[in-house]
């Protein structure tokens, strides 16, 4: 349950700097966008503690306009489940989560469908990584591997497929904010579930939400 608190007690604090290996990328191919063009607004503020990232939207959350609102998403279930939120809310109440210091966004944020249905054009890991250097959460979370693989990618030079293991990503940091690797909490990636990492997460926000 606490695979991930004593990796974040135990993680180096300092920020990549432009003496460090591993260097922030200054270039961007992610178009500019309008939020008028967002099929679900971002869900940000200054005071987060962590904010979760996904690919892009289902069909059923676009159709619904609500974050994971397929049922057999299990997001909603897990964050109640390790009590980072009180009780199991709907999807269509996703505007509540900064009440429990918990952010939303997408790398996609005007395409919806699975992975393999998106043409790529909505695709903008650099505009995540503005929102966040903006907004300081203390943890940045990746639902799922190929989110966070593609983010390492466009902002830190990594290969497009670099191996990856779910916990905190050293020494990758946005200014202060530290980035952790979570299973996919879609229906479609339940091959690879383990909700321990969740488990783990939910320690840290709750002991960072209460400090």
């Amino acid at each position: 349950m606490f695979v991930l608190a004593a990796m974040y007690q135990n993680c180096s604090t300092r920020r990549i700097s432009n003496a460090d290996a591993i260097r922030v990328s200054v270039k961007t191919k992610d178009r500019p966008m309008n939020k008028s063009d967002y099929i679900l607004p971002d869900v940000l503020a200054s005071d987060l503690i962590t904010v979760f990232c996904g690919r892009a939207p289902s069909p059923e959350s676009a159709r619904q306009r609500a974050y994971y609102a397929h049922f057999s998403n299990q997001f909603w279930k897990i964050l109640a489940e390790t009590g980072m939120t009180d009780r199991r809310l709907k999807p269509t109440e996703f505007q509540l989560l900064p009440s429990f210091g918990i952010g939303l966004t997408d790398i996609n944020k005007t395409e919806s469908g699975k992975d393999k249905e998106l043409s790529g054009s909505g695709d903008a890991p650099r505009a995540v990584y503005e929102k966040i250097k903006l907004h300081q959460p203390r943890i940045l979370a990746f639902n799922g591997k190929n989110n966070c693989q593609m983010f390492l990618h466009a902002v830190f030079n990594e290969p497009k497929k670099m191996p990856i293991d779910y916990g905190i990503q050293e020494p990758y940091k946005v200014g202060d904010t530290k980035i952790i690797l979570l299973p996919n909490t879609s229906a479609m990636a339940r091959a690879y579930w383990k909700p321990e990492y969740w488990w783990s997460l939910a320690e840290i926000h709750k002991k960072l939400l209460n400090a």
